[in-house]
C-alpha cells in the first residue's frame, strides 16, 4: 500500500536502508579485493616457494610467521588516518583531509621503521624461544629480507586509507592487483632460477615480494601528489603542516588501534597453539576451519571500512543521526551478507574438508568445525564492523578495552578449556572464538550507543 512517506509503495524507513546499503557496497567491495591482495602476495609466496622445496617453504613460512603479526599491529596503528580524515572530508574540509594524509605518511615512516627493524631482529628471537638452529637461521635470513616490505606495506595501507576515506575506492585496489602480478612474475624469475636468473628459493620470493611492494607505494604516492587538494599544500617537513602535535588525535586513535589489533592478533595465534597442544590432527583440522574463516571474514572487513567512512563522514558533517544509522545499517548488511556466506558453507562442508586435504579421516573431521565456524563468522564480521565505527567517531583506548575484554577476557579462557579440558577440542575452539565475538561485538556496540548520546566526542 502506498504511504504518504514511502516511495513506490515502500515506507521511507525501508527506502533509507536500501540507499544505505546501495552505497555502503558501492564503497565496500573494492575493499574487499585490495584487502584480499594482501593475503595473495603471501599466499602466492608460500605456494610457489612450496613447489620449489620443502625446506625453503619452511623458512619462508617462519619469516611469515614473524612478519605478518607485526605487520598487522603497524597497519592497526594507521586507522587513525580513516577516521579523522573521513571526518574532515564529510565536513568539506578537503584542505585538513590533506593535511592529515600528510601527517600520517610521517607516523607511517616512524612506524613501518619500527617494525621493520622488529622483523630485522627475528632471529635472536626464534632461537630464544626455542626453535632448531637451522629453521631459526633460515627463518631469520627471510624475516629480513621480508622486513623492508612491511615497511612498504604500512606506507602503502597509509596512503590506501586516505583515498579510501575520500571515496576513492578503485586506486589501491589497482596498485594492490599490479603489485601481485608483479610479485608472481619475480617469483617464477628469482625462486627457481628462470630465464638466466640466479635460484634463490624463499629468499627470491622474499626479495620479489619488497619489489612489488615498493612498485605498488611508488604507485600510489604518485597518483596521490597529483590529486588538487594535496598540490595546495604547503611545503612542509617529515611530520607535515603544523608540524607532530597537529598530528595528536590521528596517532592516539592509531595507537590505540594497533595495540587493539596487536590483542586480536595475539588471540588468534594463541588459538593456534592450542589447538598445536590438542594433536597433530587437531591442529590441521583447525588450520583448515580458519583458512575459510580468514577468506571470508575479508568480505566483512571490506564492509568494515565502508562503514567506517560512512559513519566518519556523517559525523564529521555534524549528522549524528546519519552516523548512527550508517553504522548499524552498516553492522545489520554484514552480519546478514555473512550469515548467506555462512550458509553456503554449512551446505558445503564435506567439499571444503576436500579442498585442503584428500584424507577422508581429515575430510570427516573437519566438516562438523564448519557449523560451528558458519555461526561464529557472524559475530566476528560484527565486530570488526562496530570497532571500525567506533573508531570513525575519534574512540581510541575504549575500544581496545572492548577487544581486550572480548577477546583475552572470554575466548582465549573458553578456548584453553575447551580445547584442553573437554571432548570438544577443536571444535571448542570455534565455540570459543564465536562466544568471545559475541561477547566483543555487544561492547563495541554498546560503547558506540554511548558515544553519539549527547556530545560525549566531537568531530575533528
Amino acid at each position: 500500500m502506498q504511504t504518504a512517506d514511502g516511495i513506490g509503495g515502500r515506507p521511507r524507513f525501508l527506502n533509507h536502508l536500501m540507499w544505505h546499503w546501495g552505497e555502503l557496497l558501492r564503497l565496500a567491495w573494492p575493499v574487499m579485493l585490495s584487502r584480499a591482495g594482501i593475503l595473495v602476495l603471501t599466499i602466492t609466496d608460500v605456494i610457489m616457494v612450496g613447489r620449489y622445496d620443502t625446506t625453503e617453504l619452511s623458512h619462508i613460512a617462519m619469516g611469515y610467521a614473524v612478519m605478518v603479526p607485526v605487520m598487522v599491529t603497524g597497519v592497526g596503528a594507521m586507522m587513525g588516518i580513516i577516521a579523522v580524515t573521513a571526518q574532515h572530508s564529510g565536513a568539506g574540509r578537503s584542505d585538513k583531509a590533506a593535511e592529515t594524509f600528510r601527517h600520517g605518511l610521517g607516523w607511517a615512516v616512524l612506524i613501518g621503521t619500527i617494525c621493520a627493524v622488529l622483523i630485522a631482529l627475528a632471529e635472536p628471537f626464534l632461537r630464544l624461544i626455542g626453535h632448531v638452529p637451522e629453521l631459526a637461521a633460515g627463518g631469520g635470513l627471510i624475516a629480513r629480507w621480508l622486513a623492508p616490505g612491511a615497511f612498504l606495506q604500512i606506507l602503502f595501507v597509509a596512503a590506501a586509507f586516505y583515498l579510501e576515506a575520500t571515496k576513492r575506492m578503485l586506486p589501491p585496489l589497482l596498485f594492490m592487483a599490479v603489485a601481485n602480478l608483479v610479485n608472481i612474475a619475480l617469483n617464477w624469475l628469482l625462486i627457481g632460477g628462470e630465464a638466466g636468473f640466479p635460484g634463490l628459493g624463499a629468499e627470491g620470493a622474499a626479495i620479489a615480494s619488497v619489489i612489488a611492494r615498493a612498485v605498488m607505494l611508488g604507485a600510489i604516492l604518485i597518483y596521490i601528489a597529483r590529486l588538487p587538494e594535496i598540490r595546495r599544500l604547503p611545503s612542509s617537513g617529515l611530520w607535515g603542516p603544523g608540524g607532530w602535535a597537529a598530528g595528536s588525535r590521528m596517532r592516539r586513535i592509531g595507537l590505540a588501534a594497533g595495540v587493539g589489533m596487536f590483542f586480536e592478533t595475539m588471540a588468534f595465534g594463541t588459538l593456534n597453539q592450542i589447538a598445536g597442544f590438542i594433536s597433530p590432527e587437531g591442529l590441521a583440522a583447525y588450520t583448515i576451519g580458519h583458512q575459510v574463516e580468514a577468506t571470508i571474514f575479508m568480505v566483512a572487513l571490506g564492509l568494515s571500512v565502508a562503514t567506517a567512512v560512512r559513519v566518519g563522514h556523517a559525523f564529521g558533517a555534524g549528522d549524528r543521526a546519519g552516523a548512527r544509522f550508517a553504522g548499524w545499517s552498516g553492522l545489520a548488511a554484514t552480519m546478514l551478507i555473512i550469515a548467506v556466506l555462512s550458509s553456503v558453507v554449512i551446505l558445503n562442508a564435506d567439499r571444503l574438508g576436500g579442498v585442503f586435504s584428500a584424507d577422508p579421516a581429515m575430510i570427516a573431521r573437519t566438516a562438523p568445525l564448519f557449523v560451528i565456524l558458519a555461526i561464529s563468522l557472524i559475530f566476528d564480521g560484527g565486530q570488526v564492523v562496530m570497532g571500525q565505527s567506533t573508531r570513525a567517531l575519534g574512540d581510541s583506548w575504549g575500544t581496545t578495552a572492548c577487544y581486550f575484554a572480548g577477546f583475552w577476557g572470554v575466548m582465549i579462557p573458553l578456548g584453553a578449556w575447551l580445547g584442553l579440558h573437554s571432548d570438544w577440542r577443536e571444535a571448542g575452539l570455534f565455540i570459543a572464538t564465536a562466544a568471545g565475538c559475541l561477547a566483543t561485538v555487544s561492547l563495541l556496540s554498546l560503547r558506540f550507543a554511548w558515544l553519539l548520546r549527547g556530545g560525549r566526542l566531537q568531530p575533528a
